[in-house]
């Protein structure tokens, strides 16, 4: 039986992910549940002024920073460091002259200490930060700063999404990759307290994974890298080991 990939990140996200998820995966059916949006924040861009070069965490900072070069011109040149390929892909294709820092907000840091490159830095970020940048590179005299441009907020599921869960077919195992702590804690709240059966966990890192109970702790698989190439490798993973648990059990049939 095929497994159900269940993404709950954001839906443009999602969306693009499922796609890749078609390509890179084991047939699967798909349920698209997000577990929050992305909702722009007004700033001030007087924080890019004197900027020489950007830091980004994350794909959902890249529209605004892009918004920001059209009225302020000397930023659309400027080096952008960002978290991993995702993130590098988007600000390329917004004009930015992009590198990848490593896949994670620690590998980031070492990479900025290691190549010390000249400030300020302007760190465009979300509400909820992984890794205070300023904190981790101002010691370094690097002189970051931080700004605000979007809010990850939680969405509600409508009841139709447990309920679609708690009605699969006997036996259909239910793929679930999370994408931050957050994002966990989320999941949880959002399950309601009810005890779904045939549920694989992908994490994308341990951290997100310890938000997870202890049983489906016991079932989580975690990304070897903390990103989206990594996830997809893992849930690609667990797919397969489904699709051949299924084989074995499969009836034997005479051709």
């Amino acid at each position: 039986m095929r497994p159900l990939l269940l993404l709950t990140r954001p839906l443009p996200q999602a969306h693009h992910f499922a796609a890749e998820a078609q390509t890179h995966c084991p047939p699967h059916d798909l349920l698209i549940a997000p577990l929050s949006g992305i909702v722009p924040l007004a700033f001030d861009p007087a924080v890019f002024n004197g900027a020489r070069g950007l830091l980004l965490t994350s794909v959902n900072a890249v529209p605004a920073v892009a918004q920001v070069a059209k009225d302020m011109p000397q930023i659309a040149g400027l080096p952008a460091f960002c978290v991993g390929p995702a993130t590098m892909q988007a600000a390329q294709d917004a004009g930015f002259q992009a590198y990848n820092c490593g896949g994670d907000a620690v590998a980031m840091v070492a990479y900025l200490i290691a190549r010390r490159p000249e400030g300020p830095l302007v760190h465009a970020h979300g509400v909820h930060l992984a890794r205070d940048m300023v904190a981790a590179l101002g010691p370094e005299g690097l002189e970051p700063r931080s700004v605000q441009v979007y809010e990850a907020r939680a969405t509600n599921w409508p009841p139709s999404v447990l309920t679609q869960l708690q009605a699969r077919p006997a036996g259909q195992v239910c793929v679930v990759p999370l994408f931050s702590p957050r994002a966990a804690l989320r999941f949880m709240q959002e399950l309601q307290g009810a005890e779904l059966q045939d549920l694989r966990m992908v994490a994308i890192s341990a951290a997100c994974a310890d938000n997870l109970p202890p049983k489906l702790r016991a079932l989580c698989q975690i990304a070897r890298t903390p990103d989206a190439e990594g996830m997809m490798a893992a849930i690609a993973d667990v797919m397969s080991r489904i699709a051949a648990d299924g084989l074995r059990q499969a009836p034997v049939t005479d051709k």
